[in-house]
């Protein structure tokens, strides 16, 4: 059980990137969204190799969101003078960032090498003084620092879970959670606020708590983008709360570094990290 007390870092917006379609709106964006029915295409390519895109034109729309400053004619194109976005301005969006930046490729696709260097032109060419930089071989505590101190000067993270390593085809990664809600009763002695009817003296409380339900089991080869750390002090662990294919996902600090050290390597699986000049 997690109680929502226990958060370490995160971004100021909850909300993150809001994109509108289908009248749901998305926490973020996704590359799913493109079509991949014509495999010479640009959108077959976002479709299947574009997380890194998405990752990226995403943070700049995140940075834009919460200051007028870091609005660019670039992330106009989506937000349009507004505080939602609608995924027919995302979609014409994310291909701008794809030609004008990240450039993403077929098989290769974007590394995180590119990502840095994406975000440090879009800084230059609009005098945001953002400095990128594609990080590696970061130890446990190093990661964890670093990930804090950017999400507390509210700036997204964008992580890899890099492909198996040498054996980049492999089909080993992390699972992804969704956080799950549930409510119960309790009987407690008379004074708290969330009470009912007295029971033997007591008072019956209504209780809530959080756990985490398996969403996806072996994940890699992948970008998200990190938005908030929770600190599970009971369990002695760090769940990541990530922004991926449009939703709310989490993945446990310890799995991933274990995949690091153990498959993925530190190269391919680490985090793309910015400072503000």
């Amino acid at each position: 059980m997690l109680s929502t007390n226990n958060l370490s870092a995160e971004l100021k917006n909850p909300n993150y990137v809001p994109v509108i379609k289908d009248s749901n709106t998305f926490y973020g964006g996704s590359q799913m969204w493109f079509p991949a029915t014509d495999w010479k295409c640009k959108d077959y390519i976002i479709h299947n190799y574009g997380c890194g895109t998405i990752a990226t034109a995403d943070l700049f729309l995140y940075l834009a969101l919460q200051n007028p400053r870091l609005n660019t004619p670039d992330t106009e194109i989506a937000i349009r003078g507004g505080s939602q976005i609608y995924d027919e301005n995302y979609d014409q969006y994310i291909h701008f960032i794809n030609d004008h930046y990240t450039k993403t490729r077929r098989v290769i696709a974007v590394l995180g090498t590119k990502i840095a260097s994406s975000i440090n032109s879009y800084s230059k060419a609009y005098g945001l003084g953002l400095q990128a930089s594609w990080k590696l071989k970061l130890t446990y505590y190093d990661m964890l620092e670093i990930m804090e101190e950017m999400l507390s000067q509210d700036i997204p993270v964008i992580l890899s879970i890099g492909p198996n390593t040498p054996f980049i085809w492999g089909k080993k990664g992390i699972p992804f959670y969704e956080l799950r809600k549930i409510e119960f009763r309790v009987n407690e002695p008379q004074g708290n606020d969330d009470t009912t009817q007295p029971v033997n003296g007591n008072v019956s409380v209504i209780k809530k708590a959080y756990y985490y339900k398996l969403a996806y089991p072996d994940i890699n080869s992948h970008f998200i983008t990190v938005t908030g750390i929770i600190r599970d002090d009971i369990a002695s662990r760090y769940m990541l709360r990530i922004s991926s294919w449009g939703k709310q996902y989490y993945i446990n600090y310890e799995e991933y570094r274990h995949y690091v050290e153990s498959t993925g390597g530190t190269i391919t699986s680490s985090i793309v990290q910015i400072i503000k000049a």
